[in-house]
């Protein structure tokens, strides 16, 4: 059921701390394979840190070895966001000295989460094709439409990519705080299409004062004759056109214009 309300994780001093050093120790390594980052922000929603490496996804909490049930691992919400992505679940053990935070585990610092085996991301990654969940599809519109309303003056409150949450984005300009549900199409020449509950969802972020937008975007992968990879047969052929396209992880992608559009016309 699309909820209107978007609940981020709840920062502490200590858990913003213990981010901030075990999102320094994995930069380093991710701009060394050549990885990227999907979510290094807070507030944190599922994962607390996430990245894609070669056709992997890799979705992270953090836990303080020195109090295990202070209530930073939510393994709930960590399974949402590993079965959406059709990504690898893990956990980075950190610990106090002194007054700063440093990593356990020696390497990218990383557990697998249901094993507890240490985890290395370049010995997970193949060669095999992996098709784009829904959820990747769906983030890959988000993050767009975040980096629109930076480069057109609006500020980030706050975002998420749950497909079953709505707003994804909140975002202030000119004093004015905007909700902005979006919405992506892989089918044909569609662009996504706001939800059924649409009406319900402007009408409680209205009654809070808050606009209500919307973005419906049309995703796919990028056509290169010299990488039949990429080839989108819906593209090029109209008889294709009812076919939802196939999108591979780490393809290059092709979106429609953003067009911002009130939720409820």
């Amino acid at each position: 059921m699309t909820n209107y309300q978007i609940k981020p994780f709840e920062l502490t001093p200590e858990f913003e701390a213990c981010w901030m050093a075990a999102g320094r120790h994995l930069n380093l390594r991710i701009l060394d394979a050549g990885a990227s980052w999907l979510r290094a922000d807070l507030p944190p929603f599922r994962e607390h840190l996430s990245f894609a490496l070669g056709n992997q996804l890799f979705f992270i909490q953090i836990i303080d070895v020195s109090s295990l049930d202070n209530g930073w691992y939510q393994e709930g919400r960590l399974t949402a966001a590993v079965e959406d992505a059709n990504g690898i679940g893990c956990i980075m053990p950190m610990k106090r000295v002194g007054s700063s935070w440093e990593v356990v585990e020696k390497g990218w610092g990383l557990i697998d989460w249901k094993s507890q085996i240490p985890l290395n991301p370049f010995e997970l990654v193949t060669d095999e094709p992996v098709l784009m969940t829904p959820w990747e599809i769906h983030d890959v519109g988000v993050q767009a439409v975040r980096q629109h309303l930076v480069s057109n003056g609006w500020t980030i409150a706050s975002w998420q990519s749950d497909l079953h949450v709505d707003p994804s984005i909140f975002a202030h300009k000119n004093g004015k705080l905007c909700g902005f549900v979006v919405r992506n199409s892989n089918k044909g020449p569609d662009k996504g299409e706001r939800p059924e509950n649409a009406a319900r969802i402007a009408e409680q972020m209205l009654a809070r004062g808050w606009g209500a937008k919307f973005v419906g975007l049309k995703v796919a992968a990028d056509y290169d004759p010299e990488n039949p990879q990429y080839y989108d047969a819906a593209s090029v052929d109209p008889m294709f056109q009812h076919l939802t396209r196939c999108i591979k992880r780490r393809s290059r992608m092709l979106l429609s214009p953003i067009e911002i559009e009130e939720l409820v016309p």
